[in-house]
């Protein structure tokens, strides 16, 4: 594919199949702008990514720009710690004034999604192979990426798999000649940005390929200035995007407990956890669901075959296996090395310092509490097995390349069939799930919860325990009651809080309550009922859908 038609019908065949398999799976309702009810139904991470953006809609402009009012007690929080996708977010509250009240993108963001990963996984195919029918059929694991599939409906931003895919291409692109000799410097930076403003965990694997892509430039291509500013400018650039966004903005901190519990499995590739047809479930820890890295049945097959063909055509050259072997390594030996350092560098950092093999701790790798607080950061570090998995499917194609055409052909063609077919079982839960979310009912709905509201413009959650973000179900429903009343929260569900201003807050506003100087602006929600305060004037108490709440009435 040398003439940019050509690679531009290489990328919509593989967009095209994208968002195909996109609507095959969860269908196109939750595409609909206005269409919330499935948000709300999930009672789930995009619920809270949703209420995020609702809130931030409903908030004045600041800088920085990303900054949510009315969610965390006095604190402004940044809509990049309720994972409401800033990128878009930012966008559509530009475009708020010819917006319908009642709008959400997490449906769209997921069609697109899956239309670029496609796309993109079409594109880094063709860098291997310029056959059109080839890159068309390949896109369908890049489209039909387990670990994906389970994102979509519940935590959005994590489907965008097409930046670590770019940043694949950009690195088997390393000796391009391009117009402008900074437009590699352009795409990096730009590529690093954009993951800032929809997933900062896509940062880590993006820099992990990069720093492949460095390794070529300084020991292939001879480029030491290009691979420093590269990194410079993509850096520099990336912490400012996350500053103008709200990143920085605050008390509370980044680090948070769990490094080496939300891990991935040594078994990863191998464990569909339950959700495939053909393969059953491994065993592993209760917090490597973050690591979830299946392969799929045909990609794995496809892998077993791509072995044997190895084998096969380093074993019939004269010498042998292992001089054969020898011989290979020394002549790419740059790029293999590069592509074990970040394949090494990203299983690794997802297998955290706890080793796992199923249900046995091999070994624990001992660290500092400075280290272990810093690794925090990105404490679900089994998500950045995807890049090991991207990169294992990509050099498992690679290889089958060298199949003859008929054979190559066919066995793609067999793999894709049991790649889809190996996810009929998630497909049928989904469709159980559409069952269940249909019959949703907003829980916190009709007269009684109107008049209880009427007049209310914060909900106070009192006293708040230090376990306050385990109570979801409650922080959900209210929060979709606020959604609905326009109405503050005191506290709420994020991924980045400072835990002292909330219980101070809260504790300020208990203390009023029980002395007699309670607000009649304020709904009080009370985790158990026994921490209503007795024999307070004018406290009316009231018992609703399981909650106990309170107003303060004249």
């Amino acid at each position: 594919m040398t003439k940019n038609k050509d690679k531009i019908l290489c990328f919509l065949i593989g967009a095209v199949i994208g968002a195909v398999f996109f609507i095959i799976m969860f269908g196109a309702d939750i595409i609909s702008p206005s269409n919330t009810h499935w948000i709300f139904a999930q009672h789930d991470d995009v619920t809270q990514h949703h209420v995020g953006w609702v809130f931030f809609r409903r908030s004045d402009w600041t800088f920085p720009i990303g900054l949510i009012d009315g969610i965390s007690a006095n604190e402004k929080v940044s809509c990049m710690f309720t994972d409401s996708l800033p990128l878009f977010a930012v966008f559509f509250k530009l475009l708020s004034p010819i917006l319908p009240e009642n709008f959400q993108y997490f449906g769209l963001w997921g069609v697109i999604c899956y239309a670029l990963n496609g796309g993109f996984g079409a594109v880094l195919l063709s860098r291997i192979k310029s056959d059109l029918v080839f890159t068309s059929i390949g896109s369908v694991f890049y489209s039909a990426f387990w670990p994906t599939l389970l994102r979509i409906t519940h935590h959005n931003a994590l489907g965008a798999i097409w930046l670590i895919l770019a940043a694949m291409i950009l690195t088997l692109d390393h000796e391009k000649k391009y117009k402008h000799s900074f437009t590699p410097v352009i795409l990096w930076t730009a590529l690093c940005v954009t993951a800032a403003l929809i997933h900062l965990y896509f940062i880590p694997m993006i820099y992990c390929v990069m720093l492949g892509y460095m390794i070529l430039l300084v020991f292939k291509d001879k480029k030491l200035k290009k691979a420093v500013i590269t990194f410079i400018s993509s850096t520099l650039f990336t912490v400012c995007a996350i500053w103008v966004i709200g990143g920085f903005y605050g008390s509370g901190s980044y680090s948070d407990g769990g490094f080496g519990v939300y891990s991935a499995n040594f078994n990863a590739f191998f464990n569909s956890m339950g959700h495939a047809k053909y393969t059953r479930q491994l065993d592993s820890f209760s917090g490597q669901y973050e690591g979830f890295g299946y392969l799929g049945i045909g990609m794995l097959i496809l892998c077993f075959l791509a072995v044997i063909l190895i084998i096969n055509r380093v074993s019939s050259k004269e010498g042998g296996f292992i001089k054969n072997t020898a011989a290979i390594l020394k002549n790419r030996k740059i790029e293999v090395i590069a592509f074990a350092i970040v394949f090494a560098a990203g299983f690794l950092w997802a297998a955290s310092n706890t080793i796992t093999i199923n249900k046995d701790v091999s070994f624990t790798i001992p660290l500092p509490y400075f280290v272990i607080s810093k690794l925090g950061i990105f404490r679900s570090s089994g998500r950045i097995i995807w890049l090991p998995c991207l990169m294992s499917m990509t050099l498992t194609l690679w290889v089958c390349t060298k199949l003859n055409k008929k054979a190559l052909l066919v066995s793609m063609i067999i793999a894709v069939m049991l790649q889809l077919g190996d996810m009929q079982n998630y497909y049928d839960d989904l469709r159980k799930g559409d069952e269940r979310l249909s019959q949703y009912v907003t829980p916190l709905s009709g007269e009684k919860w109107d008049d209880l509201t009427e007049g209310a413009e914060e909900i106070v959650f009192l006293p708040l325990p230090p376990d306050y973000k385990s109570k979801m179900k409650l922080y959900f429903d209210f929060a979709e009651l606020a959604v609905n009343k326009h109405m503050k929260l005191s506290s709420f569900y994020l991924a980045r809080v400072d835990y002292s201003v909330l219980d101070a807050y809260a504790d300020e506003k208990y203390n009023d309550l029980k002395n007699g100087r309670g607000r009649q602006d304020l709904l009080y929600v009370f985790f158990n009922s026994e921490d209503v305060p007795k024999n307070v004037r004018g406290l009316e108490v009231y018992e609703l859908d399981e909650y106990t709440v309170a107003r303060v009435k004249k």
